[in-house]
């Protein structure tokens, strides 16, 4: 079991102007919390996994793909594979808990990461 205070992990962020914070990663998931301030646009890399982003706090628009949408504290936003997709007009800084599935492909985004950070330790 793995618990986890996201409320301390959004003040960790708010209080060294942090972005983003990896707070799970098993062989099915990843989760992180990301922090978007006001007044600025967070463009999303498009990803190999299915992606949700469940919006904690906040206000501005969010868009994926073709469509737009206005996104609040609560809403939740499902993001296909490789769908191009981006925050932006943000009104009141997004904080957002955001879950990775597994990757179906081994150039994801998440698994570059992943081998990023075994060669960071001397791994291949």
């Amino acid at each position: 079991m793995t618990h986890v205070s996201i409320t301390d992990l959004c003040e960790e962020l708010e209080a060294t102007d942090g972005t983003h914070r990896e707070v799970l990663e098993t062989h099915s998931m990843t989760v992180d919390v990301g922090r978007y301030p006001s007044s600025t646009a967070a463009s999303k890399n498009p990803h190999n996994e299915d992606e949700l982003y469940y919006v904690l706090s906040g206000a501005g628009k969010l868009r994926v793909g073709d469509e737009t949408y206005d996104v609040e504290g609560g809403d939740l936003v499902y993001v296909e594979p490789e769908m191009e997709h981006d925050f932006f007009a943000i009104e009141e800084a997004i904080t957002v808990l955001i879950v990775f599935g597994s990757a179906t492909d081994p150039t994801s985004y998440g698994i570059r990461r992943a081998a990023e950070h075994a060669s960071d330790r001397g791994e291949e």
